[in-house]
Formats: structure tokens, sequence, C-alpha cells
């Protein structure tokens, strides 16, 4: 059509443009799948669009009405979000016992979901993703273990693991968070048993000298291994990718009656967001039906 690959300052010519995209995206999608994205999906796409024209062409998207109209068509039509289901301690049980620990890559893998799990990491902040490896991903030298001060002590002494981030996707400006957390007393379930199985697994794979704490685990293996367990118990694999883990920890502190506030800051959400993550479980609701009467 020889269009030009920048939008302009005519709000109907941009909706002309933005209007095809969107319904192009909303019949096929952007990777060949014939899958069209939902609504959701599709205005994340605009609003990078809109950012990239404002950062390097210096104007304002405007658009018309019309194309406001199409767009909430689109919502209409768009199917509910599917939300994916939260990894929880049973499960994590059930993967531990399907491991081969003699298997060096096993207990890498092991090691960065307990590590995700308790710490409530984005896939992006400690695994290699399709994009590749992001800048602010857990580093091996930012995370030991710790007093229960979060100083960094031998491994006899410790009582707790603490790592530190570099940033995130929602951090901008590169704060970056350290976080402690403690033993559990659990011999499965423990922040420190998870930083304990991926040294071991560094070291059996020679790969110590990795910057990243995880080496080279990619989003992709970890959720083929949980859609592999899910088909083995018996539930839907489609429900378990990699964000499982961070609405795990989410579920699992909320059914613990842990604090919003503590919730909110240790997964470093940046608004009250973070209350879409966990799911409502039985032990959550317990006692509540008491107060009613």
């Amino acid at each position: 059509m020889n269009w030009s690959e920048w939008l302009s300052g005519d709000a109907q010519d941009n909706s002309t443009k933005l209007g095809l995209f969107a319904s192009f995206c909303w019949r096929y999608g952007w990777r060949g799948g014939q899958r069209g994205n939902k609504y959701t999906t599709i205005q994340l796409k605009l609003a990078s669009i809109r950012w990239y024209h404002k950062r390097y062409v210096g104007i304002e998207l405007q658009h018309a009405p019309d194309f406001d109209v199409l767009m909430r068509g689109i919502r209409r039509l768009s199917g509910p979000l599917a939300k994916k289901q939260p990894i929880t301690p049973a499960f994590l049980r059930l993967l531990h016992r399907r491991l081969d620990f003699s298997r060096s890559r096993h207990r890498l893998l092991w090691g960065a979901v307990l590590i995700g799990y308790f710490f409530l990491l984005r896939r992006s902040e400690y695994l290699l993703v399709e994009s590749g490896r992001h800048n602010y991903c857990l580093a091996a030298a930012n995370a030991y273990f710790a007093d229960r001060r979060g100083v960094r002590v031998p491994f006899e002494a410790a009582v707790a693991v603490t790592i530190g981030l570099a940033g995130a996707k929602n951090d901008q400006f590169g704060r970056g968070a350290w976080r402690t957390m403690h033993a559990t007393g659990d011999p499965v379930l423990c922040p420190m048993k998870a930083l304990y199985h991926l040294l071991r697994a560094r070291l059996a794979l020679q790969r110590t000298d990795t910057p990243y704490l995880c080496v080279d685990l990619s989003a992709q293996e970890v959720s083929r291994t949980f859609k592999w367990l899910a088909s083995i118990i018996g539930v839907a694999p489609r429900n378990y990718a990699t964000h499982s883990v961070r609405i795990g920890g989410a579920t699992a502190l909320l059914s613990g009656k842990a604090d919003g506030l503590a919730i909110k800051l240790l997964g470093r959400w940046m608004s009250n967001s973070y209350e879409d993550y966990p799911l409502l479980t039985a032990e959550a609701t317990f006692g509540l039906s008491s107060r009613m009467i």
C-alpha cells in the first residue's frame, strides 16, 4: 500500500491504520498460529505503538471516535481472560517426587522453581525467556545465605536467603530491590534448600562462572515440566506455565493470612494490581462464615 512505517498527526488516518492492525491481531494474532489475540493483548500492542511514536517521532497519536467503537466491539467479542492456575505446595511436593536429583539439570530446575515461588519472581527475573536474557535477571553474586538480618554468612550459620534484583520490567529507573526469606523448617519446601540445590547444580554442571544464578534454564523448559506433571496428575496442562509460580506464591501468602502490604512489597508490585494474582482457596475462607452470623 506504500504506507509509511510511521503514523501521522491525522486522527482519521491513524484510526484507519490502527484499526486495521487491531482487526488483524484480533483475527489472526501475530505469530502465524492463526489464533487471534484477546482485547488486553491488543491494548498492550497499541500502547507500545503510541509510546514508540512519542519517543522517536515526538508525536502524541490521536484517533477518531470510530476507532473507539471498533475497540469496544473487539472487547465485547473477546473471550474471558483465562488465568493460569497457581503452583500449590502440594503440586511442588509432587514435582519433587518426580524429579531425579542425581541429574544436575533436575536439581537446577527445582532450585529455580523454589526461588521463584518464595520470592514471587517474574519469569524474566530468573529465567531465560524468548527474547533473551534481561539485564535485571537474578545474578549469582546477588544471592547468598544470610542471618536473620539479611547479612551474608556461611551456609552452616545461615537461617535465611537474601537476593538482590537489579531492576524489573516495572522498575524503569533501575532502583532494584533486596529481599530476604527465612528458613521454613520444611525438609522440601524451603528457600535455603532452593539456593543450596542451585549452587550444587552449578557446580555439577561446571557453570560456576556463569553470572546468572539459574545458568541457562529457560522459561520454556520450566513450563514444559509443569505441563508434563499436570498431565500425569490428570489436570489440564494448559492451565500451568511459568506465571503459575508467581501466582502460587502470592496465593499461598494470602491463604496464610499474610498482610496485603507484605505481599505487595515482596512481589515488588507498584500498584494494587497484585490483588488480581492470588486465587481464593478454601483455606483462605476458613472462619469467614462464622463472622457472618
